[in-house]
């Protein structure tokens, strides 16, 4: 037992005076004389025993009610434990993540622990707060009611063992203080690594929460496949949790107006793919949505289809004629014609497709610039001449891994294989076909190329690819080939064009760098700006050439389309989702972690912890004690004769 004011045990001296009251009586007797006694009351003579045993018990009572009030001013405590006397120190982690927008009877699971949170911590109780975008050291509830309040969901998922290494910096290296970690969260298992550890000295302590068991729908993916002039198919990927047997609707929007509409169930599998046939040349608000009653932010998916440039293609050669009547006057292509003599590099350098028709050298200068050109994932096309150098061609296929030339066949042969997987070749064909016209040519090229695009009767190739480089394996000339006559020369150039124009992102992932160039001419001191409502981002930008070179990573922090604006002027519009790492809603086994435990309810963990940390306060029971002995004395003095 212990004392808050141990000065005034000194007061027990004062059981002195009793004591010395009742040992010497200080009553004088005086004699008094009577003429006659028989007036006298007679009296009942009293033992001068049970006399004692009075004076003796009142003494004793008085002794122990003086006893207990001065004990009871001391203030005595038993403390509840020896660890108990130390200081807490506490970090508690908040997990805001979309996965806690699960559901249970008691509504949203985020908002259920921001409000358990303020009412069961203690209002003086000091504690730090770590959230997955926010930190508050050494703070009170009632110091950050506001911001509990209000506190968002956030996109960033950190792992519980990168949590727990940020907590343990905030820990004093006080030896004389207990350590406390308190995790609220759902506790998926994307949050744990195999390695995770937790220190035994630290009081680990996780509090799960747990919403229905509701089936999640999440939209994970769109892209565009087919795009012939406005007409293209929209692919949208959607996934479950679980299988089920319930009809989701799948609308997409351009901003308010319902472009289309379409179902998706779950029955046989936990992945599905809606294809939707769309002839809108742009979409700049693009929206896919769809309703479940599990998590809400996976349920929208926003696109931007922004209006396509032009596709430049560029020729170096004599002969074009057979590539003027596919590309000129086509409103999709800007086609540029060269001769060797005459070569514009700067046009070369923004083109998407460049054909080398039937040079008999390739200049260094060109090479290189062929080299860089697919470097940037972007399609070129070399068609040999048969006076050409095959050294000089050989130099060049091989610095492009393009594979080389062996030597100069003059067997007539036929094209009679065409490789209908290819991306070049697929959808032109309804079907596959075998009693075709075949092109053919009288001279050839031999090679060992394995990526044959179409290839003679003898296996060999007439067109292969490799990285982006198609490489015909003989002239093209109307004395050497009828192919420029075929029904193949145009599918095979126009979607060499077209798969040289990539198909601008319809979105980029919130939190994931991206780098984007927009065609948009800038002064040195004039910057792009990113808009959406009341949110305005001045994004990292630079300007090279015509085009601004935009970086975005850490910001935008919210979904949606935003408007890349110049002062008043809106450029393009640019679309921005989430990270889909939080629709898996599959949880972590945390009863089975070492050095941690488990608690079933945030109130009651509070409330039992402040009553182990508090002091065992016992003056109430000696003021008790004291008002006793008390009212045993008054009635020892009136009833015990």
């Amino acid at each position: 037992m212990q004392f808050k004011n141990p000065a005034f045990l000194y007061a027990l001296f004062l059981i002195l005076i009793p004591i010395l009251i009742h040992l010497f009586q200080f009553r004088k007797f005086k004699r008094q004389y009577f003429t006659n006694v028989k007036f006298l009351k007679r009296l009942q003579e009293k033992s001068r025993k049970s006399s004692q045993i009075k004076k003796w018990l009142v003494l004793t009572t008085r002794i122990l009610a003086l006893v207990a009030m001065v004990l009871a001013f001391a203030q005595p405590y038993f403390p509840a434990t020896q660890g108990k006397l130390k200081n807490e120190e506490l970090v508690i982690y908040l997990d805001n993540s979309f996965s806690l927008q699960q559901s249970n009877q008691n509504g949203k699971l985020l908002p259920q622990a921001v409000q358990k949170l303020i009412q069961s911590v203690p209002l003086e109780k000091e504690f730090t707060l770590i959230t997955n975008d926010k930190t508050f050291p050494k703070t009170t509830t009632s110091k950050i009611k506001n911001e509990l309040i209000d506190l968002p969901y956030s996109e960033k998922k950190i792992s519980l063992q990168n949590t727990y290494l940020k907590a343990k910096n905030h820990f004093s290296d006080a030896k004389n203080s207990t350590k406390t970690f308190l995790a609220i969260s759902d506790f998926q298992s994307n949050q744990f690594s195999s390695n995770v550890i937790f220190d035994p000295e630290v009081n680990n302590q996780f509090l799960p929460l747990k919403g229905n068991e509701n089936i999640n729908i999440s939209i994970d993916t769109t892209y565009i496949t087919d795009k012939v002039g406005d007409n293209y198919k929209l692919h949208v990927q959607i996934s479950a949790s679980k299988k089920n047997n319930e009809n989701y609707s799948v609308a997409i929007y351009d901003s308010i107006q319902l472009l289309a509409k379409n179902s998706v169930r779950f029955d046989e599998n936990l992945s599905n793919e809606i294809v939707f046939n769309l002839n809108h040349p742009t979409i700049k608000n693009g929206k896919i949505a769809l309703e479940d009653k599990s998590l809400d932010y996976d349920n929208e998916l926003f696109f931007s289809i922004n209006p396509i440039e032009k596709i430049k293609v560029a020729a170096i050669g004599a002969n074009n004629q057979f590539l003027n009547k596919i590309f000129v006057n086509q409103e999709q292509f800007d086609f540029h014609a060269f001769t060797e003599s005459n070569i514009d590099f700067n046009i070369l350098e923004k083109s998407d497709l460049i054909v080398l028709n039937e040079l008999k050298q390739i200049p260094n200068s060109l090479q290189t610039l062929i080299q860089q050109h697919l470097q940037q994932d972007k399609i070129a096309a070399f068609i040999p001449a048969l006076e050409g150098d095959i050294n000089n061609y050989n130099t060049f296929l091989v610095n492009t891994q393009a594979g080389d030339f062996s030597a100069i066949s003059e067997n007539e042969l036929k094209i009679i294989d065409i490789n209908f997987s290819h991306p070049l070749y697929q959808n032109v064909f309804e079907r596959q076909i075998s009693n075709f016209d075949y092109p053919q040519v009288k001279s050839v090229f031999t090679t060992n190329a394995s990526r044959k695009v179409l290839s003679y009767a003898n296996n060999q190739a007439f067109l292969y690819e490799n990285n982006g480089l198609y490489v015909f394996t003989s002239s093209l000339t109307t004395e050497n080939s009828n192919f420029t006559n075929s029904p193949l020369v145009v599918p095979t150039f126009y979607n060499m064009a077209i798969l040289s124009s990539k198909f601008p992102k319809l979105y980029y992932e919130i939190g994931k760098k991206a780098d984007i160039d927009i065609n948009y001419s800038l002064n040195n001191d004039d910057v792009l700006a990113l808009e959406k409502e009341d949110v305005k981002i001045i994004p990292l930008q630079s300007v090279k050439d015509n085009k601004v070179a935009v970086s975005t990573l850490e910001t935008p922090e919210i979904s949606g389309v935003y408007k890349v604006t110049h002062q008043e002027n809106t450029i393009t519009h640019l679309s921005y989702n989430y990270a889909r790492n939080e629709s898996d809603l599959q949880f972590y086994p945390i009863e089975d972690i070492e050095n941690a435990s488990v608690i079933s309810d945030l109130e009651n963990y509070f409330d039992e912890n402040r009553k182990n940390s508090q002091d065992v306060e016992l003056w109430k029971w000696f003021i008790i004690f004291a008002l006793l002995f008390l009212m045993i004395e008054m009635l020892l003095l009136k009833f015990l004769k």
